[in-house]
């Protein structure tokens, strides 16, 4: 099949629509389509869980979630919306048995907790919401928490969430009951910590920092992290205005990716060993304004990334070998773009 359907969130302030689809030619190499998959306010995270997507919605002072059911065409039909909230999330996730989705919310500092119908995709209830505490050396950025990812453990029996705020990466239990906070690894003051990534073995993650563009290589055991190496993503001289953004892994777990917004531009890692040390193997121009997230195809050959200032979609090719990326087009956009999945 040449044709690879995905999805982007986006903000909605200027001539963003909410969600978009896209199609991907693998064959003639280049997306074909972009259009409006779902006009929606603030779906700036969206996450696929089966046939069912999950969204961010902000609705005059409401916030929370969206859920959709994703037809064989590949449209969207909602199933129910949860808006329980005041202030809107940047990070949505699913639980493997689909029964909770963890929401993130940068703005005050907290996690929610909503139970799902694992059947129907329902949003059923908010269970609950945990605020954290504290404040890092960046006066600016850091004056209270900023809570921007939260994701299950692969071993499912945590959650764990990453605040910018206050350079801090917090494991909870979670479940009817509710959070738990159970453990905390302090990172280096002024780091602000953002997305977060686990090797396939689940022994090590890579959590990426916004403030001081570093890919920091975790360990993880039992709901516990220890910091074993730290790379910058921008070079050395570039002294102008930087912010880590998102970070992925190739579907064969043996390159990590790491976008950067100032730099404009993609680091790629080489993963060695077990996944306990990186290698910088190039930083390459992304083609755009502030590039926000990117996503992998199924296949791992193409990558598409989104830029929030312009809209800009490039599409690159990987050298699953060497990891490489070389850029395709990037003449396509998906306005306020800032999320990207792949179906």
């Amino acid at each position: 099949m040449s044709e690879v359907k995905g999805f982007i969130g986006s903000y909605t302030k200027q001539d963003g629509k909410g969600i978009y689809s896209f199609t991907l030619d693998t064959e003639e190499k280049t997306i074909k389509t972009v259009e409006t998959g779902y006009e929606v306010s603030g779906s700036t995270y969206i996450q696929q869980h089966g046939d069912k997507l999950y969204g961010i919605k902000k609705a005059d002072s409401n916030a929370g979630i969206q859920s959709y059911q994703i037809n064989e065409d590949g449209t969207l039909t909602v199933i129910n919306d949860n808006l329980s909230s005041t202030d809107s999330g940047c990070h949505i996730w699913i639980s493997e048995n689909g029964k909770y989705l963890l929401e993130a919310v940068y703005g005050p500092g907290v996690v929610r907790l909503y139970k799902l119908d694992e059947t129907t995709g329902e949003v059923l209830e908010l269970i609950d919401i945990a605020q954290q505490e504290g404040t890092g050396p960046n006066k600016e950025r850091q004056d209270h928490a900023h809570t921007h990812y939260i994701q299950e453990t692969p071993d499912g029996k945590y959650a764990v969430a990453v605040d910018l705020g206050t350079d801090e990466v917090i494991t909870f239990t979670f479940g009817d009951h509710g959070f738990k906070r159970v453990e905390t690894l302090n990172v280096e003051p002024g780091m602000g910590p953002r997305h977060l990534i686990f090797n396939d073995n689940g022994k090590y993650a890579y959590l990426f920092t916004e403030l001081s563009n570093e890919v920091v290589v975790l360990k993880y055991e039992d709901g516990k992290f220890e910091m074993l190496d730290k790379l910058s993503s921008i070079p050395s001289d570039f002294t102008e205005n930087s912010q880590g953004a998102a970070i992925r892994l190739s579907h064969d777990g043996k390159y990590l990716y790491a976008s950067n917004r100032g730099h404009q531009s993609i680091a790629v890692f080489k993963v060695l060993g077990d996944g306990e040390k990186i290698e910088l193997v190039e930083i390459v121009g992304t083609g755009g304004d502030w590039p926000r997230d990117f996503n992998i195809d199924p296949s791992d050959t193409f990558l598409v990334c989104a830029h929030e200032a312009d809209g800009v979609l490039t599409l690159f090719e990987r050298d699953k070998e060497t990891g490489r990326l070389t850029m395709l087009e990037n003449d396509k956009r998906a306005p306020e773009g800032v999320c990207v999945q792949f179906l």
